[in-house]
Order: structure tokens, then C-alpha cells, then sequence
């Protein structure tokens, strides 16, 4: 049901124009880096700020992520985006001394691909910031997850090469 809805916000969109030909070949779903640090998240900026084809071209992209739910759909685009280990650091809105997340352009880039899919178009941006905060919120505990699931697999692996 999701590629039939897709199919037809195509369609809608090469027929009332909103298509840009350049910017759908211009970044791909392999295009968009995973933000692991600061470096990668002023380059990231930089370029969104910077090359609006590509702003465009990433907007569209992660607008092809949709899932059955909103907060699916958020997740699946911020895990494309962002390491867990980098969301550590980020808040919403700079809570507990953490950098703030809500004044970046990854963060408004969220909120153009959300609206750009015809499903959440009307979505009100409180409605979009829940499952924002939520994804950010947990980022310590799935890290936290990932590092035992990699200890008991590596305490598995010495049990059986010896």
C-alpha cells in the first residue's frame, strides 16, 4: 500500500509541477551520510545551507521512507541520518546541558521530508516533535543495548575458539 501511495504522490507531483528532474537524480538514499560527530554535522549543514538542489534532493529522499505511522516514519529517517552516539549529545530543545537539535537545518530537513509526504502534510509540528524528542531521548539506552548485544556476542565467540 505504501509504493501505491508513493507511485501516486508521483504522479500528483509531475502533474502540478512540483517535480525538479535534477533534484530527483541528484542525492540517492546511499547519498545521505550517517552523522557519527560534529565534523560530519557541519558538513552536513553547511551543504544544506549551501546547495539547494541537494537540501532538495535529501528532502525527497527521506520523504521515501514513509512507514504506516509517523513515528515510524521519523525513525527510520533519523536513524538514516544519525549515529546514536552523535544523538547522545543533542537534545530537542538543549536539555541537560546537551547540545540543542531543534535550531539545525538536519532537524527542519525532518520536518520538509515529513510534510513533503502527502499522508503528514497537515501534521501540526508538535505532532512531529513527540517521536523527535523520543528518538533522541532513547539514543543512550540503544547504544547501551548495542554494547551489551556486541560483549555477549564477543564473550560467545572466545567460548567457542577455545
Amino acid at each position: 500500500m505504501d509504493s501505491f501511495e508513493s507511485l501516486l504522490e508521483k504522479i500528483d507531483d509531475k502533474l502540478t509541477g512540483k517535480s525538479n528532474v535534477f533534484a530527483e537524480t541528484y542525492a540517492t538514499h546511499e547519498d545521505i551520510t550517517t552523522i557519527e560527530n560534529d565534523t560530519d554535522l557541519n558538513q552536513m549543514e553547511d551543504r544544506l545551507v549551501n546547495d539547494l538542489l541537494y537540501r532538495s534532493a535529501v528532502v525527497k529522499t527521506l520523504s521515501r521512507f514513509l512507514s504506516n505511522s509517523l513515528s515510524e516514519t521519523i525513525r527510520k529517517m533519523m536513524q538514516k541520518m544519525f549515529s546514536d552516539t552523535f544523538l547522545m549529545n543533542y537534545s530537542y530543545i538543549g536539555f541537560k546541558g546537551k547540545n540543542q537539535f531543534s535550531t539545525l537545518q538536519s532537524c527542519s530537513i525532518i520536518f520538509e521530508a515529513v510534510r513533503a509526504i502527502k499522508k503528514f502534510s497537515d501534521i501540526p509540528n508538535i505532532e512531529v516533535e513527540k517521536p523527535l524528542k523520543n528518538w533522541m531521548a532513547q539514543a543512550s539506552q540503544r547504544e547501551k543495548l548495542k554494547k551489551q548485544k556486541n560483549d555477549i556476542n564477543e564473550h560467545a565467540n572466545n567460548l567457542l575458539n577455545k
